[in-house]
C-alpha cells in the first residue's frame, strides 16, 4: 500500500497539470526572416493616347499630325516588409500575442515588354515617324499613370488584409489561441 501512495499522488499531479501549452517564446520573431511579404498582386491594364499636332509657330512648317495608341499591363504586388519588425512589435501574453505590423506598400511594379504593343500609329502631312525614344517617354509617362491610378485600387488595403490572415493562421500554428494584429498605416496611423 505504501508503494501505491506515491504512485497515486503522481498520476493526481499528471493529471491536475495546467493542459495548456505555452507558445515558443523565442521564435516569434522568426517571422522577420520571410522578409518582404507580398500578399496581393494586381494586373493593370493602361490605353495611352497620344495625338501630337503642331502648336504655335511649329504649325507653320510642320505640316500633318501624328498620333499613338499603346496598351500596356504592370504587374504590381504589395504586401508586408517583416524585416521591420522592431523588438516590442511583438507582445506575448500567455496564449495570446500582440503583433504591431508596419504599413503594406508596393513590393513590385513590372511592365513586360511582351505586354506592350503599339495598337495604332497615324503620321499625316510631312512629319516624321515616332522613334522608339519617343515611345519610351510615353510608356514612361503610362508607368506614372498606372502608378496615380493604383492610389484608387484596394490593393494596399487588400494586402492589410492578407498580411493579418497570413500571420494570425501562421501565430495559430505555432500554438497561440489569440493574435492581435494591430496594422500601422502610412504616416504612423493604426487600424
Amino acid at each position: 500500500m505504501k508503494a501505491m501512495i506515491p504512485f497515486l499522488l503522481s498520476i493526481t499531479l499528471l493529471s491536475c497539470s495546467d493542459e495548456t501549452k505555452t507558445p515558443p517564446i523565442a521564435d516569434i520573431y522568426e517571422i522577420r526572416d520571410l522578409g518582404i511579404l507580398s500578399t496581393t498582386e494586381y494586373t493593370i491594364g493602361k490605353i495611352i493616347q497620344l495625338e501630337d499636332l503642331p502648336e504655335g509657330w511649329e504649325s507653320y512648317y510642320k505640316i500633318g499630325e501624328r498620333k499613338l495608341l499603346i496598351s500596356c499591363k504592370a504587374k504590381v504586388k504589395a504586401g508586408v516588409d517583416l524585416r521591420n519588425l522592431k523588438k516590442g512589435d511583438i507582445k506575448v501574453n500567455g496564449n495570446t500575442i500582440r503583433i504591431k505590423l508596419p504599413p503594406s506598400k508596393i513590393t513590385s511594379f513590372t511592365m513586360d515588354p511582351k505586354d506592350v504593343r503599339t495598337e495604332m500609329e497615324s503620321i499625316t502631312g510631312f512629319r516624321d515617324g515616332f522613334t522608339q525614344s519617343d515611345k519610351n517617354n510615353y510608356l514612361r509617362q503610362g508607368e506614372e499613370s498606372i502608378k496615380e491610378d493604383l492610389q484608387q485600387t484596394s490593393l494596399l488595403k487588400d494586402a492589410d488584409k492578407n498580411a493579418r490572415v497570413f500571420l494570425n493562421d501562421f501565430y495559430k500554428q505555432m500554438g497561440f489561441d489569440k493574435v492581435v494584429i494591430i496594422q500601422e498605416k502610412e504616416g504612423g496611423e493604426h487600424e
